[in-house]
């Protein structure tokens, strides 16, 4: 089992609600300390990510992550059927070098993903469900070999004017002890806050005349 070293966070589809904190896989992951502000929406009307970084304490682990919102030239329609596709994810998520889906079952989909550097590996399983229309969440699967102690999150893909898409990425990642936190933990973290740029870099090009379609689709349905 290699460390993670550069190592990104699954970018996998995540979210988070307005509300003060969001589960995801039965845990409570804090949202940002205030809603996004007028410079906020400024930012984000003129093209760029706007970034909240999170570090916290939960269940025995230490995580870094926090919530990243872009705007998103395509409907969210077309964003959701664009990231469907397990064999999109490593052009559409940070640092992915490989994606492949387990199985769907019962509403739950499973995808083992390899995410690194050129020199080091992080492979790991994750747990996908539908929250709602608009949220997928996403959590380890511990019964997989997984080289990271923890990880999860949950992506939102929300209706933006003017046939836009507001895409909100939330994830929180446990390196676990050892060498890899000591020396990546804060490039990792800001690394997994750059989700929604990549997506937008992926699917914007691609939102016309078509989208890929998924090989779960009608779990992202």
């Amino acid at each position: 089992m290699r460390h993670v070293a550069g190592a990104l966070l699954c970018a996998c589809l995540l979210a988070l609600p307005s509300s003060a904190t969001a589960l995801t896989g039965k845990r409570a992951m804090p949202a940002p300390d205030a809603p996004l502000t007028a410079h906020d929406r400024e930012k984000l009307l003129g093209g760029s990510m706007v970034s909240r970084p999170q570090r916290f304490e939960h269940a025995g682990g230490r995580y870094v992550g926090g919530v990243s919102y872009q705007v998103v030239d395509a409907r969210p329609e077309v964003v959701l059927a664009a990231l469907s596709d397990v064999a999109n994810w490593p052009r559409a998520l940070p640092k992915t070098k490989s994606a492949r889906l387990l199985d769907s079952v019962n509403g739950l989909t499973r995808v083992e993903l390899v995410q690194g550097s050129n020199l080091v590996d992080a492979r790991y399983a994750v747990v996908l469900e539908r929250a709602d229309a608009e949220t997928i969440r996403f959590w380890l699967d511990p019964s997989r070999p997984h080289d990271i102690r923890d990880v999860w999150g949950f992506f939102r893909v929300q209706a933006f004017p003017g046939g836009r898409s507001l895409i909100t990425v939330g994830a929180a990642l446990d390196l676990g002890d050892g060498l890899a936190r000591a020396l990546f933990e804060d490039r990792i973290a800001r690394m997994m806050l750059h989700a929604p740029r990549k997506i937008r870099s992926f699917v914007e090009p691609r939102a016309e005349p078509r989208v890929a379609r998924g090989r779960f689709s009608k779990f992202l349905r």
